[in-house]
């Protein structure tokens, strides 16, 4: 339940900066809105797998983002290291999701629905 709950506010509050490194130059400039949610969608399905290859490939090693509370989440915060088994999380859907696009950095809200049997 911590790790849905960590999960929902990760995607609730993020900052999807996973173009924001130094080979941005290969992102298309043109993504919209309904690309990042296509991304957001593919990081969840990695990690109800856990797909940590896709996971590691999604998310920059400047990654930031926010759950409940005050900190900063980094991306040793969200993929385990090589090496380390990885709980997974349900199966989980985007719902509700707004995306603000500011130059190369893209930041989405929303909410995911859980999908427990």
């Amino acid at each position: 339940m911590r790790i849905c709950m960590a999960v929902l506010g990760l995607v609730a509050c993020l900052c999807l900066l996973a173009f924001g490194r130094s080979n941005a130059s290969s992102v298309p400039a043109n993504m919209s809105a309904e690309d990042f949610r296509k991304l957001e969608q593919n990081w969840l399905d990695a990690a109800s797998g856990p797909d940590l290859p896709a996971l590691r490939k999604l998310l920059a090693d400047d990654f930031m983002g926010t759950s409940f509370g005050t900190g900063v989440l980094s991306k040793s915060d969200v993929v385990p290291p090589k090496g380390v088994q990885a709980n997974h999380m349900p199966k989980t859907i985007l719902r509700d999701s707004t995306v603000r696009i500011f130059g190369d950095t893209a930041v989405l809200m929303g909410a995911v629905e859980m999908q427990v049997p």
